[in-house]
């Protein structure tokens, strides 16, 4: 047998960016003593350290993985020790959720008894601030104050965790621990680095070694401030085409007698420049365009939407949802009159949705990326897939 990479389970598994069945156990696994990786505390004590928290009982700390709590919802990781209590929000793509950190808060104000100190850690791939939304006390709560600055603090996979797994690897290594466990946190550091962009880095390195620019550079001077400025655009580029797909796909359902465009609701970000340009960026903030659907004479799909949007976990995709005055509202329980539509899947809140997968919002270049929006072939071909499938979904709707 021969193979042209090494194989890593891990990525044959699961997807570098899934936060739920990848990061969150694996980080929670790695981080208790008491788990079966036979490190011990060892991880624990040096993430610790490294969040400048005393590790003083590390070795019987209480490890928890999406803990629930009927007041305040799912916690990510919670590690509770003798002197101190941490809860860590794990977000590598998924959109803050309403109130989310300042959720994650109470419990630590009702599971935290002084002298017991708290912290609270917002984890992102860059290191990035939580969103207004995720900080605010939730509607319904009158004039509470959402969380002050300086009671959570922002980490990442790029700086912390990758230094911590780094680190860890690098220990494992001196003390000859070369077994299973080796093999792990080598494939997750593979992970990793696949996830913060890491083995990216390294093959531009390796192409402008090879490609003769920074010798072109150091020769031509004048030409630095025109490649600063393309570089500059790229990024513009790519958001201008993700901009020209949804209005693409706008245009055509302005034309549908049964829909009307109408405003988002409470708490669903609109589609604008912003969302467009945090694709281009390397982040993922959700967007949607919400159109009512008139005409529908079965009262159970009253108030039905049809909403287009780009996900950050779906990428850009089209669904069916209820909304009745500005909240989400659950569909009826028959869900399988489009199992026939390739891609589409359902839930109790969505009707129906299909993911299009011909383009990666994140990716600018290759055969799936971005780039192939700036053909007219390209876009129109994307934007026929997703006018199809509103009509499909508007013949049912009755």
């Amino acid at each position: 047998m021969s193979y042209a990479e090494k194989p890593n389970l891990l990525t044959l598994l699961f997807a570098v960016h899934d936060e739920v069945r990848l990061h969150t156990p694996l980080l929670g696994w790695l981080l208790d003593p008491k788990g079966d990786h036979g490190l011990g505390k060892e991880p624990l004590s040096r993430f610790l350290s490294m969040l400048e928290i005393d590790d003083a009982g590390a070795e019987h700390a209480q490890v928890w993985r999406e803990r629930s709590f009927p007041k305040h919802g799912r916690v990510d990781l919670m590690i509770q020790l003798p002197g101190c209590c941490l809860v860590i929000e794990n977000k590598l793509y998924a959109a803050d959720q309403e109130a989310q950190l300042w959720r994650y808060q109470q419990v630590l104000v009702a599971e935290v008894v002084p002298p017991v100190t708290s912290h609270l850690f917002y984890l992102t791939l860059d290191g990035c601030e939580p969103s207004p939304i995720s900080v605010s006390a939730p509607s319904g709560f009158g004039d509470m104050p959402g969380l002050e600055e300086g009671s959570y603090q922002c980490i990442s996979y790029e700086t912390e965790i990758h230094s911590w797994l780094t680190g860890l690897l690098e220990w494992a290594c001196a003390k000859q621990e070369k077994g299973r466990i080796h093999h792990i946190l080598t494939q997750y550091n593979e992970v990793l680095m696949e996830a913060i962009g890491m083995h990216s880095r390294e093959e531009a390195l390796s192409e402008l070694n090879s490609s003769g620019l920074m010798d072109h550079v150091v020769a031509n001077q004048g030409d630095v401030t025109t490649l600063a400025r393309l570089t500059r655009s790229v990024f513009f580029l790519h958001a201008r085409l993700l901009e020209e797909l949804i209005e693409g796909v706008h245009r055509a359902l302005e034309k549908e007698p049964r829909l009307e465009r109408v405003k988002s609701p409470e708490r669903w970000s609109e589609l604008d420049w912003g969302i467009y340009e945090g694709w281009a960026r390397g982040r993922t903030p959700s967007g949607y365009r919400f159109y009512r659907i008139h005409g529908v004479r079965d009262r159970k799909l009253e108030n039905l939407h049809l909403v287009v949007g780009l996900d950050a976990s779906d990428r850009f995709w089209v669904g069916l949802g209820r909304f009745e005055e500005g909240k989400h509202a659950e569909v009826p329980a028959d869900r399988n009159r489009f199992a026939d539509i390739e891609g589409a899947t359902h839930n109790n809140w969505w009707l129906s949705w299909v993911t299009i997968q011909e383009v990666d919002p994140a990716q600018f270049d290759g055969d799936r990326g971005v780039g192939k929006l700036a053909t007219s072939e390209g876009k129109g071909a994307i934007v026929d897939k997703a006018i199809d499938l509103c009509r499909r979904y508007l013949r049912e709707i009755k």
